[in-house]
């Protein structure tokens, strides 16, 4: 625990102090986000704040590595910042969607390679953390609308997956999710301020690589794969219903929209900052009922998997249900 505590702190500290510099760099080469009909701000911003976010990773998760002499840290330190570059070639250049997604599936299969070798797990692993790496890695693209979502995704479930680490006695998976979550909560005060700053995609890209890396690296530790994807139901469910039902109406799914629940929410009355409590909240909650899921006797279970049902349903009902309140 000294040792998560100290990477943590040291991720914490880096995440918030390094906008100082990395701010007017982002100013003086314009890298802003310019307002689109998919948007939720209606000023550009500046965005790539998350070159901030992927360093503190990179600090956090290397020290964490030296101090317990942990091959896979560095894997998942290699996964989440080589992920973060991908995106921030994005930002800056552009890149075509099949060569993002062709970088996303050699990396996958490599760092799942690398960790199946190193930690002795099945070959299995390897075409299901590479779908893992390339899904997650967008949908956390997708989610990333209004201000501080994915700085508080980060901070829940890197938090929940040091929690699941500590409870397990496994001082790498603790460090390795306290260090994310402590990443991405040093950045909530520059998103949240009032010359804020966005992630972009390197800041996505890193959300993505780094939760999907953490929950691989976890899995082959020994923790429940059932407890492991309990926090990023939300995200998979909002996600996968906006496609569907984009793809039903015979929209574009690869333009821009305002179609996904939370940016409902944003727009029905909540505000950024209530939509990413409603999401935080339901993350947190399926998060918890996946435990009961992983560990508890069938009766248990059973009222876990009826609980994550609920929570999902009554999420993803949400922007009608408010819309239906009456109004003074």
């Amino acid at each position: 625990m000294t040792v998560a505590i100290l990477a943590g702190v040291l991720a914490l500290v880096v995440s918030l102090l390094s906008q100082l510099a990395i701010r007017p760099i982002l100013i003086r080469r314009a890298v802003v986000d310019t307002p689109n009909h998919r948007s939720m701000h209606v000023t550009p911003t500046i965005r790539g704040g998350g070159i901030g976010v992927a360093l503190a990773v990179a600090v956090g998760l290397g020290t964490a590595a030296v101090l317990l002499h942990s091959l896979p840290l560095w894997i998942v330190a290699a996964v989440s910042i080589v992920n973060a570059a991908i995106g921030a070639v994005e930002d800056v250049r552009g890149l075509p969607v099949r060569v993002r997604f062709g970088l996303q599936v050699v990396l996958g299969l490599v760092a799942t390679w690398v960790l199946v070798v190193s930690m002795a797990a099945s070959f299995w692993w390897i075409p299901l953390g590479i779908v893992a790496l390339v899904a997650y890695t967008n949908i956390a693209n997708f989610m990333d609308g209004v201000n501080g979502i994915s700085s508080m995704h980060g901070t829940v479930v890197g938090g929940f997956y040091a929690g699941l680490g500590a409870v397990a006695g496994l001082p790498g998976v603790t460090a390795a999710g306290l260090v994310v979550a402590s990443a991405f909560l040093g950045f909530l005060p520059w998103n949240l301020a009032r010359r804020r700053m966005f992630l972009g995609d390197v800041g996505s890209y890193l959300l993505g690589g780094s939760l999907v890396a953490v929950a691989i690296y976890a899995a082959f530790s020994g923790i429940s794969f059932v407890a492991l994807i309990g926090p990023v139901l939300v995200y998979v469910a909002d996600t996968g219903t906006t496609i569907i039902a984009r793809w039903r109406r015979g929209e574009p799914l690869h333009e821009a929209h305002r179609s996904h629940v939370y940016q409902r929410l944003a727009a029905g009355g909540l505000g950024h900052l209530g939509s990413t409590a409603v999401v935080s909240v339901a993350t947190l909650a399926t998060g918890l009922l996946g435990v009961g899921v992983a560990t508890g006797a069938w009766p248990v279970q059973i009222l876990a998997v009826l609980g994550i049902l609920l929570v999902l349903a009554v999420y993803l009902c949400l922007p009608r249900l408010l819309g239906r309140r009456p109004r003074l």
